[in-house]
This record gives structure tokens, sequence and C-alpha cells, in this order.
């Protein structure tokens, strides 16, 4: 699945290749500023440096927005980007990618390639490392798959689940030879099928609806990583992580990862005291500007697969209407936008016409023509849907078109973004009041309930954009929304992306998938304003870290230059 974060890529803990960052070793500012064109998909920057240039011991402190309201990604409260970044570092992946995407399994959890027969019917048996074991010393075996299936098929309604991509099209998973060789088979195809069971939850922890849903939200209850959970310290708002003494894999070369609760407007400051060593500065220019002026710290930037958007809520009394949904994107100048966020950023400034494939992505093509930016016709819309001008509002049977716009506190980009959108609602009438909540609330109190009509936000993506994005735009099915917040789709769309994911022949997947995002545009779920920047700053001989793009994160390889 996608995961949403504030003020914005699947990647794999255990990496044991030296380099996986691939292109790119940490620039210094001055090359940064200069370049002001995109970055290639393959492009990051996270100074890859070989282990034994990585000296023993040391910590890091990650800067982070947000507290973690569950540590269960798979829990619907537990799709928050910034939890990835700490999880990752503690559970299984099974792939590890390079800046291209490209994945090739972790040899940490499985002794090979999985076998894939495309059939029909479509299997994949997998053969896992018996190394491989959970903090208490259980081995990782068939029935934690087993179980990780049978929470997120979508099929018992007792597990909220972000999302059932994928696993909703397994038709049964069993043990193999041994309990350490899964057999996967599939009812239907599924292209993306290397994006699941990762990261891997115990037997133990998902086969309980109420283990699954409330167990997780206080902290870790195991680890199968390199790092595990030490300490959560509330007050100072950080979660301490230390080597597993358990894992099997090279050394971590820090004694202590900790990630620390900063204000998103704050970091940059935290970062010039010394307080913190690494930041996400992602599309804020006056942090990038800030950061970028710290003596010792580097600019790293790649060509990650995130994106800036306007969610509407197609159930809200104010937006049912499709056509009002249409004359309010149509009122929204995106390139405007793009340009007042990303004109002082090194990259170009343009609006992001498609929901599933970015810019710099094989498959892009912008298909958002549908509502493109046109003010006068927008003003037609909605005379024609009953909402006349009276005065500066427009009133319908007595009641008055205000929108509700749900941002979250301390994310200056998110204020910036919201203010533009009210004063372009202004000009047809149309009242916006921007609503600014508890940071560490934003998603469970208000985005997911559905207590909103508009709201901003970003998606971070992976590296399986047609599959991971059925849980957003998949039509709700009563209060089982998964990550589809709009609470708007159809039928024919869902038949679409189901034919997207099915097909083998990656040119025919791209049609799929852009037949599906003009359904997605016409029905006006949301609007994606423009890809986000992924910048990052770090310390100076900071290794194997930073802007990593489609890459994994080589947990253990973190540390500092010798």
């Amino acid at each position: 699945m996608r995961k949403a974060v504030l003020i914005t890529i699947v990647a794999a803990a255990g990496a044991s290749i030296v380099g996986l960052a691939g292109c790119g070793t940490g620039t210094g500012k001055e090359a940064v500023a200069e370049q002001k064109s995109n970055p290639a998909a393959s492009q990051n920057e996270m100074n890859p440096q070989p282990r034994d240039k990585v000296r023993q011991g040391g910590k890091v402190t990650w800067a982070i927005d947000s507290t973690i309201v569950n540590f269960n990604m798979d829990q619907l409260d537990g799709s928050n980007g910034v939890g990835k970044w700490v999880i990752y570092a503690m559970l299984p992946q099974l792939f590890l990618f390079d800046a291209r995407a490209t994945p090739r399994y972790d040899p940490d959890y499985l002794t090979g390639e999985p076998e894939l027969t495309p059939g029909p019917p479509q299997v994949v048996k997998y053969k896992l490392n018996p190394k491989a074991v959970w903090l208490d010393g259980s081995p990782i075996t068939a029935a934690d798959f087993i179980a990780q299936w049978k929470a997120l098929d979508g099929k018992n309604p007792a597990f909220h689940i972000a999302a059932s991509n994928g696993y909703d099209q397994i038709k049964s998973v069993v043990q193999g030879a041994n309990k350490f060789e899964v057999i996967v088979t599939f009812a239907k195809p599924y292209a993306d099928w290397k994006g699941l069971f990762w990261p891997l939850y115990p037997v133990s922890t998902h086969t309980n609806p109420e283990t699954f849903n409330d167990g997780w939200k206080n902290g870790m209850l195991t680890s199968a990583g390199p790092f595990r959970m030490a300490s959560y310290d509330a007050t100072a708002k950080t979660y301490t992580l230390v080597p597993n003494e358990k894992w099997w894999g090279n050394k971590p070369k820090l004694d202590q990862i900790v990630f620390r609760v900063i204000d998103d407007n704050a970091e940059p400051t935290a970062m010039a005291n010394g307080e913190i060593d690494l930041m996400d500065v992602g599309p804020s220019a006056d942090e990038y500007n800030r950061v970028r002026s710290i003596p010792g710290v580097d600019i790293r930037v790649a060509g990650g697969p995130n994106f800036r958007h306007i969610t509407f809520n197609g159930a809200s009394p104010m937006l049912k209407d499709v056509n009002v949904r249409q004359a309010i994107a149509m009122a929204i100048d995106r390139a405007a936008i793009a340009k007042a966020e990303l004109g002082q950023l090194p990259v170009v400034p343009v609006p992001l016409g498609n929901h599933i494939f970015m810019e710099n992505q094989n498959g892009y093509q912008d298909n958002s023509g549908v509502v493109a930016y046109n003010p006068g016709k927008a003003k037609q819309m909605l005379d024609a849907a009953g909402w006349i001008v009276q005065g500066d509002k427009r009133v319908k049977n007595g009641q008055t078109l205000a929108l509700n716009l749900v941002i979250p506190g301390g994310v200056a980009v998110s204020r910036s973004e919201a203010e533009l959108i009210q004063n372009m609602l202004g000009q047809v009438n149309v009242g916006v009041s921007i609503n600014t909540v508890p940071t560490d609330n934003f998603f469970d109190k208000y985005i997911t309930p559905g207590q909103f009509d508009m709201t901003l936000f970003s998606w971070l993506g992976t590296q399986f954009p047609v599959g991971e994005s059925q849980s957003i735009y998949r039509k709700p099915v009563g209060d089982k929304v998964q990550q589809n917040y709009a609470r708007v789709g159809s039928d024919q769309l869902d038949h679409v992306l189901d034919q997207a994911v099915q097909e083998l022949d990656p040119r025919k997947a791209i049609a799929l998938a852009n037949q599906a995002d003009i359904m997605i545009w016409q029905e006006v779920h949301s609007l994606t304003t423009y890809q986000r920047p992924d910048i990052w700053a770090a310390k100076k001989g900071l290794a194997n870290v930073g802007a990593y793009g489609f890459a994994s994160i080589p947990y253990e390889d973190i540390g500092w230059m010798q």
C-alpha cells in the first residue's frame, strides 16, 4: 500500500550488499543548487559506502514529524509513512531494491529467488532462511505467511486493514515440503506479487483481530530485523532503536538510531543546533533554504515516487455531487500551487497529471484535462448545480457552500497550500475554512473517520505503483474504506484496476493503469498537485542513508564514515 505522510517507498531492511543505494553520493549544497531538472527515477543520494569505510558505534538522530499511532502497518491507523522509517529497521522485507527499483531477494530472509510458475494458476514458492528468527527465538515460517494472508484478504471485517491489495487475489497459502517452504497460489494473476508479505508480521499477532488492531498501538511486539525497539520516551518524544541481539545478518554499525518527533517547521533549527543528524526536507522551500546554509550539512536529492495532493471527501454533504467536485477542481490552479511551492527548489515546478505514475516514471501521461483550470467554467457549473451567488457567497436551499479544509499543525507546506486554495476558491464564491488540527491526531481522528471536506498530505509511493494504488481508489464497501479517504469509486474503476494488476505484459498494464487514472480524474477523487521532491538534509559523513528514492535503506550499514 502507499503510505500517507504529513509533510511529505517501500524500502527493505537487511541489505547486505554494499552500495545498494546506487547512482549518487551525497553532494554538497552548491551542486544541488545548480540543478534545475527533475531527478531521474533511477537517481538517489545516500552517500553509499562499503561497510569497512563505516566506523563501528555511535548513534544517529533522525527527525520525524509525528508520533506513531500504530506499529502494525497493515492496520488502517498504521499506514502513516512516518512509521515506515522506524518499523522497516525491525521487521522482515523479502526483497532489496536498487536505485532503479529493480528487486532481488534478500538473503537474510530467503535462500534464493522465489520460484514463479505463471500458470494458470500463478504459483509462487518461497524458501525461507532457517536462520531467520523473531525476537523470542522462534523461527520465521510458513505459518507467518498464512496468518498475514488470512488477516489481509479482506474477508474478515474484524481485521481493520489498511489494504487488501494482492492478498485478495490469493487462493491459498500453504506450507510446502517443510515449515521453511511457502507455496502461494493465486486465484487470478497478480503482476506485483513481489510487493506482498513485507513487512512480515508474526502469526502470533496476525491471527487475533484484537491483537491485530490494538496490540501494536503502544510499541513493537517483536523484531526480526537488524534493530529492535529499546524504549519510547513520551516526554522527549523519542523512539530509541538498538541492535537486535538475535539478528543473524551483518552486525549493525550504529549503537543507536534515535527517531525524534519534531514539528516540521522546527527541524532546520534542530539541525543547526546539532540536535538531529537527518531530516526529510521534502517540498518546503523555507526548510530547504534554511538547511542548505548550515555548515557541515549535505543536501541529498532523489527521484522518488511521492506526491502531494488534495483529497475531496465525496461523502460530505457539500461534495457528494460529482459536478460540484469537478467545478471546485476547475477553480484550483494546480500549476500555480506547484510554482509557489517548488519554485525555489532544485526541481521543475510542474503540476502532476497522474495519480499512479510520477512525471519521471515510465508510463506517465497527463490525464488531468477533464478538470483543467477554468474558473469561468467552474462558476457556470456551480450555477447549474443550483449554487447561486448571493453577495460574496454561494447559496442553495438556504445553505451556504462552505468547505472545511483540514490540515495538520506545524506543517508550513500544508498551511501555504491551504491558503492558496482558500484564495482560489474565494474567486468563485466558495468559502473555505482552514481547520488546523494536532499532527499526532490528524489521520486517526480526522482523515480516517472522514471528518473533513478537503485535506492535504502526501502519498509515499512504492516500487509497485499499480497494485499499491488499489487501496486508495477502490470503491468503499460500507464503512470499509481502506485508504480511500475520498470515499468515492465505481465498479468500473475497480474492474480496470483489477485488469491492470493482473496484466503481466508491462505495456498493457501501463495502458490499463492510465485508463483507470482517467476515471479517477473524472470522479474527482483527488487532485494531484505536484511530485513531492525527495530532498533530505544529512550531517556530512553520515553514510548509507538519505534521499533513497526507490532504493532500500540498508539499516545495518548506516553509520559514520571512518
